[in-house]
């Protein structure tokens, strides 16, 4: 892997180089692309452009992180720099579509509640490790030992209050799979999430 920092305009961009080297022809068009969404956006903070060539296709993604929120667009053609090209049009829709509502949502002195978040440990991949221990100790022992996922730490985020065109434009400009909010219309919590044909579920949690 390959990996390639410079400053420009106040803000860092990152090029990572999977299965290819990041060449100075590489990071000057880079550059250029993204001279453009530098124009429309002026708080970014960093951009971090991944290019991985395997066989015939090239994956172009590219992470822009902003003051109050970060936007993530992504890329597959045959050609580098068609992958680069086809990505960083995508960047600049998402910032024409929402340009003027991001602006608006970080005018609002918006309100968010706190809410806590179990961090849950995984079950061992192997079965491996689980005979070790059967060795030592009971079928039954096991059983109860590996029936329960663990909660091995606490956390709290915040739940923000959002509208419902802001929701969706949070997982249009992020590329996240699901978000959980709470609806400024009724005041419920809701999430929504990314469907498999494209468009988006929304569920009442409360």
């Amino acid at each position: 892997m390959d990996k390639k920092e410079f400053a420009k305009e106040g803000y860092t961009i990152y090029i990572v180089g999977k299965h290819l080297e990041i060449t100075d022809a590489i990071r000057t068009y880079v550059s250029k692309k993204l001279e453009k969404a530098e124009q429309l956006c002026k708080e970014i903070i960093d951009v971090t452009v991944t290019l991985d060539t395997q066989k015939l296709e090239t994956d172009c993604s590219i992470l822009m992180n902003c003051a109050h929120y970060h936007i993530k667009v992504h890329a597959n053609t045959d050609n580098l720099y068609a992958a680069i090209d086809k990505a960083s049009d995508r960047l600049l829709q998402l910032i024409r579509r929402y340009k003027g509502k991001l602006q608006s949502h970080r005018a609002k002195s918006r309100s968010a509640v706190d809410i806590h978040v179990n961090i849950i440990q995984p079950l061992r991949d192997t079965l491996q490790a689980i005979n070790d221990e059967i060795a030592a100790e009971t079928a039954k022992e096991q059983e109860d030992l590996w029936k329960v996922h663990p909660v091995v730490a606490r956390e709290t985020m915040q739940l923000k209050i959002l509208t419902q065109d802001e929701a969706v434009m949070k997982m249009e400009i992020t590329g996240e799979p699901f978000l959980i909010y709470r609806s400024e219309e009724d005041q419920k919590m809701k999430l929504i999430y990314r469907r498999g044909d494209e468009n988006y579920g929304l569920v009442q949690v409360q």
